[in-house]
């Protein structure tokens, strides 16, 4: 794929997380996971430019998305202490942002006839499903398309606003060691 279908692609595989992120009340964390993701989607494609990388060589595999997912969960880690955004999120959760992100990125070079060695440096198998070419105009504005409908969709599903909480005016908590069945 080419740069836009890349974005698009990973905008569709994204709006669940992201709307999953929204449901839990979570929006910087939302804004910042698809923030991430549209910078992973097209990172793998580095290897253009820099000299003694072969295109969809070693950037393009599997142990490139696991290094991604640990630099994702270590990055946020430093702004982790209740934040509102990914650095809040368990390093679970970021650790897959950034390795789903850059699977978005295999995903859609693996649909083209030139395929992608994801088992490198282990295996130097392509794998490739040879649907469509990387630069064919109609395959990366649907993915656009798609993307777009599909994120716009998570941002604007309406989202249930949070319960009020209740000012704690002491009438319902217990004394001090003394449990509420022990009350009068």
């Amino acid at each position: 794929m080419y740069p836009p279908g890349h974005v698009g692609l990973t905008a569709l595989l994204f709006a669940p997380l992201i709307c999953w992120f929204r449901l839990r009340g979570r929006r910087a964390a939302a804004t910042e996971c698809f923030g991430v993701a549209l910078a992973l989607a097209v990172l793998p494609d580095v290897d253009k430019l820099l000299p003694g990388l072969v295109h969809r060589g070693v950037t393009h595999t599997l142990l490139a998305a696991v290094v991604a997912g640990v630099l994702v969960a270590l990055l946020f880690e430093l702004r982790a202490a209740g934040s509102p955004g990914l650095g809040g999120e368990h390093p679970l959760v970021r650790y897959l942002v950034g390795v789903v992100g850059v699977v978005a990125h295999l995903v859609g070079d693996v649909v083209t006839p030139m395929g992608i060695q994801p088992l490198l440096p282990a295996s130097r198998a392509v794998y490739s499903l040879d649907l469509v070419r990387a630069s064919s105009p109609t395959a990366n504005l649907l993915l656009v398309v798609a993307g777009s409908v599909a994120l716009l969709a998570s941002y604007h599903l309406p989202v249930p606003a949070p319960e009020p909480v209740a000012e704690a005016s002491g009438a319902d908590e217990p004394a001090p060691g003394r449990p509420l069945s022990d009350r009068p």
